[in-house]
């Protein structure tokens, strides 16, 4: 078992009444393995994930239960041991590129930040490492991105710089949260390949969050579908679409977009 999460609950104490927004959050992940995680703005998809991730402030958020990678209690582990994961074993993408790249930084530079931080490396194998991951995240001219600051690229290039830096290190685990948003539905098409691609070649097991079922049913083949910090369904991808059993999950299939050709 690469992830096992048992009673996640986050609680945030930043008002002056304590609000809980995620409830006995279970998910089990085996190596390899694409797990998608559904749910409209607020269901507490994305919590989950960044408590996954270690990413939840220590301070404003209460977290209790279990978040075990690899035999590692998340929750519990020091400091020191959540940070040797962050960035080497579990990585993040995030939904909006732009914000997440430092605009006066150049794209190599940034690639590489995990590989610095983890790796004993000197700048030459860094540069020839963040080529690689360039060149395998599909972007044309790898040399040319990496000189470039995040302006000079469109979001379809930026959200495929972000790939590259989250798999410089070959995580175990990448979190992809809403990494489609911001993007037009053929690019949407191309990051979903890509992310196959890497789950095929790297055996890296993916947690895809998303409000996209379409996309969902594409990629992943078990879901959870969370409403109001709970999961209210989980199961295989297509019994799910075929075979849903709570009204919510056939809120959200109803209102995936239907192609009408004339």
């Amino acid at each position: 078992m690469l992830l096992h999460v048992e009673d996640l609950n986050i609680e945030f104490h930043d008002h002056i009444v304590p609000e809980t927004v995620v409830y006995d959050f279970d998910l089990d992940m085996n190596e390899g393995e694409i797990v998608g995680l559904v749910g409209e703005s607020g269901s507490g998809k994305s919590m989950s994930a960044l408590a996954i991730a270690g990413l939840l402030s220590r301070h404003d958020a209460k977290k209790r239960g279990h978040i075990v990678f690899e035999g590692v209690d998340i929750l519990e582990c020091p400091r020191e041991t959540l940070r040797g994961l962050q960035g080497d074993e579990i990585s993040m993408i995030f939904q909006e590129p732009m914000t997440s790249l430092n605009p006066v930084k150049k794209i190599g530079w940034q690639v590489e930040e995990a590989m610095r931080i983890h790796k004993k490396s000197t700048p030459e194998e860094r540069k020839i490492r963040a080529i690689e991951v360039l060149k395998h995240v599909d972007l044309d001219d790898p040399e040319r991105v990496y000189n470039s600051y995040p302006h000079q690229l469109s979001g379809g290039m930026r959200q495929r710089v972000m790939i590259a830096a989250a798999m410089i290190n070959t995580p175990k685990l990448l979190i992809a949260d809403e990494p489609t948003t911001a993007l037009d539905v053929t690019v949407q098409a191309e990051i979903v390949k890509l992310l196959k691609d890497i789950n095929k070649k790297h055996n890296t097991a993916i947690l895809f969050i998303s409000h996209d079922l379409s996309l969902v049913r594409q990629l992943c083949k078990r879901v959870l579908v969370m409403k109001g910090g709970y999961v209210v369904e989980s199961g295989l991808t297509e019994e799910i679409f075929n075979s849903p059993r709570e009204e919510y999950t056939k809120h959200l299939i109803d209102s995936i977009p239907k192609v009408v050709l004339n």
